[in-house]
């Protein structure tokens, strides 16, 4: 897929987002200005899935708010299907579908009242509600607050994609699901797409995103750090060795540490687990100089690239 802005539905440029005001008075700094978001830049194409990666605090949230029109932000732009998302908002959401937690101020409707409540701002697409129905095992005709964690979020899904929407911006969307209604909920994701929908998903749901999502964006301390296709992201970024040597074969861990592009290793019995970024070929050229047993190398899942990216904040962690 390309990521050109012809491509694009969404399309964010040099965002900045900055909470409070610092002033100087006399010789003491009063207020407190944080930057949020800096220089956030990224596209989401039509007929993609794409993640949106990063921990509390990252600017994930702040991110989503700006685009949702939410927040004022102090620079940058944001469109979506070429429309600017503050001039054209209301043009914008007739095609916009949000999961949205705010859902909960209506505790006391049913969730058919929820739908219907919601269908007055956006016409629903029937055909396509039965459908979510069918997926989604929730019976909508108990209060929202009488329900469950999980079968609360099933009615948000719901109401969110009920007119159909030809883009879809998901915050934890697979929140208090059970694996068997996630999986129903990514299966209609992909299809969804496969039809020509966008989805953008921002999740810590790592498995969610590597099973689903065609690109993904990693966010770190309010900037941008990686957009990369999943695919590409595993293979370039980290690869996993797995390799048994024959006894009296076995090297020290701190000679395996020692080889370039490893960034991790463990050793159970004469097995070791070897975690290396990028190019392999140093660490294939020192463990060829023992006797192998067997050897297998493989893609890092997902959440292995995520907390490499991140490992510079787990180091830190760890020292407090």
């Amino acid at each position: 897929m390309t990521t050109s802005e012809k491509d694009a539905v969404l399309q964010v440029s040099n965002l900045t987002k900055v909470y409070g005001r610092e002033l100087q008075f006399k010789s003491h700094k009063i207020g407190r200005r944080v930057e949020a978001v800096t220089d956030v830049s990224f596209s989401v194409n039509k007929g993609e899935i794409f993640g949106f990666l990063g921990p509390n605090g990252a600017g994930k949230t702040t991110t989503i708010r700006s685009i949702l029109g939410f927040l004022t932000i102090q620079s940058g732009t944001i469109k979506i299907n070429g429309l600017d998302y503050l001039k054209d908002a209301l043009e914008i959401r007739e095609s916009l579908g949000f999961i949205r937690s705010e859902i909960d101020l209506y505790g006391n409707f049913t969730g058919k009242e929820i739908i219907s409540y919601f269908g007055k701002f956006k016409s629903i697409d029937h055909k396509f509600l039965k459908k979510l129905r069918s997926i989604f095992k929730v019976d909508l005709t108990l209060d929202f607050k009488s329900l469950s964690t999980g079968n609360r979020q099933q009615v948000i899904i719901i109401t969110a994609l009920a007119s159909n929407p030809d883009f879809v911006i998901l915050d934890e969307p697979s929140s208090g699901l059970d694996p068997l209604m996630a999986s129903r909920f990514h299966r209609l994701l992909l299809q969804m797409r496969d039809e020509g929908k966008t989805i953008f998903l921002s999740s810590h749901n790592l498995a969610e995103v590597q099973a689903i999502c065609d690109r993904v964006g990693i966010i770190r301390n309010g900037k941008i750090i990686i957009i990369e296709t999943v695919k590409e992201l595993r293979t370039k970024s980290m690869q996993l060795l797995t390799v048994e040597f024959f006894d009296g074969e076995l090297p020290d861990l701190a000679d395996f540490q020692a080889v370039p592009n490893v960034f991790s290793v463990e050793k159970k019995a004469s097995v070791f687990y070897v975690k290396v970024k990028e190019d392999v070929n140093a660490l294939l050229k020192f463990v060829t100089l023992r006797r192998i047993k067997r050897m297998t190398l493989e893609d890092s899942s997902l959440e292995d690239i995520f907390l490499t990216y991140y490992k510079d904040e787990l180091d830190v962690e760890q020292e407090d």
